[in-house]
């Protein structure tokens, strides 16, 4: 699989067991979806591994997930997108480099030509358009090619549980602010945001396949073993954009979990893992058990059984 893999799963994906005597610590059923209970919680809360966008073609939704959504009394992401526009506008201001400035200052010519041509030629970007996007910020630049690899019908699992939590009328948590994110960003360099998400082969179509193709296998280790390849441009800034975020996450998640049974919805890449949500709950105290959401899950169960 591609290696660049890492760099969707931060902006995408980022971006355990049913029974202690089948699975080890670090292993278990191979799923998105785990439930949270124990360590004094009057009611259980859900832990749900989201991709942030995909094709609408390709997404799925899980009933048994919404159905417990809808039970809950709050959902929980990793930060709030339902705001009023004056405050988008407030944010987009903020992925702008400083004047002045564009992507090229952070990458070697050759380079910034060759991204420049295959976003041209084979994403189809009007040339205008992609004279606009070289004054984002790295992060900024690469989301903003996503959409020309998706398409125009976009879909995500917060998009879709933010739909169901409106109609029922729950109320939204934050586990960071805009500023908190924007700050762990632009605490890398740009030249090195530059190397994460476009070192290598240019190829943004396959790596949106295979993105999905280990998603769908909701095979959160394998995740946690990409990322954590020596080679990977994102394993020197893991603290920073994983380790340290979940150790937050975590603080926030205990206090909400014992206000309200809550639906938490985060990058799935922020699972699995020494430093993933599922091992730094159940430390805390927690049982944390899987369930299962597609076939190939109920057919490790019953193997392990």
């Amino acid at each position: 699989m591609n290696k660049k893999l890492h760099s969707l799963q931060l902006i995408i994906l980022i971006l355990i067991s049913f029974s202690s005597n089948v699975f080890s610590q670090s292993e278990g059923p191979k799923t998105v979806f785990w439930e949270i209970s124990g360590n004094g919680l009057e009611q259980s809360s859900y832990l749900f591994g989201t991709i942030h966008i995909m094709p609408k073609s390709d997404f799925e939704a899980f009933k048994t997930a919404d159905n417990i959504l809808v039970n809950c009394d709050q959902i929980v992401f990793e930060m709030s997108l339902d705001v009023p526009l004056k405050q988008k506008i407030e944010w987009a201001k903020e992925f702008i480099l400083p004047a002045g400035q564009s992507i090229k200052d952070f990458m070697p010519e050759e380079d910034y030509l060759r991204l420049r041509s295959y976003s041209i030629d084979s994403l189809n970007i009007k040339e205008s358009r992609f004279d606009k996007y070289i004054r984002f910020k790295p992060l900024a630049f690469y989301s903003a090619l996503i959409p020309h690899v998706i398409g125009k019908k976009i879909e995500g699992y917060e998009m879709h549980f933010t739909k169901i939590a409106k109609k029922k009328g729950l109320p939204v948590a934050e586990l960071e602010s805009f500023e908190i994110q924007m700050a762990i960003f632009d605490s890398i360099p740009n030249t090195k945001q530059m190397e994460m998400f476009f070192s290598g082969d240019l190829n943004l179509h396959k790596e949106m396949a295979d993105l999905l193709e280990l998603y769908k296998s909701q095979d959160i280790y394998e995740m946690v073993s990409l990322m954590d390849e020596e080679e990977s441009e994102y394993k020197a800034f893991e603290n920073e954009l994983l380790t340290q975020r979940n150790k937050n996450w975590v603080l926030k998640l205990d206090d909400l979990m014992r206000e309200k049974s809550s639906f938490i919805a985060v990058g799935a890449g922020h699972l699995a893992g020494d430093s993933g949500l599922i091992l730094l709950l159940r430390e805390m105290g927690y049982e944390v058990e899987g369930i299962c959401l597609i076939p190939e899950c109920e057919n490790q169960l019953t193997n392990q059984n």
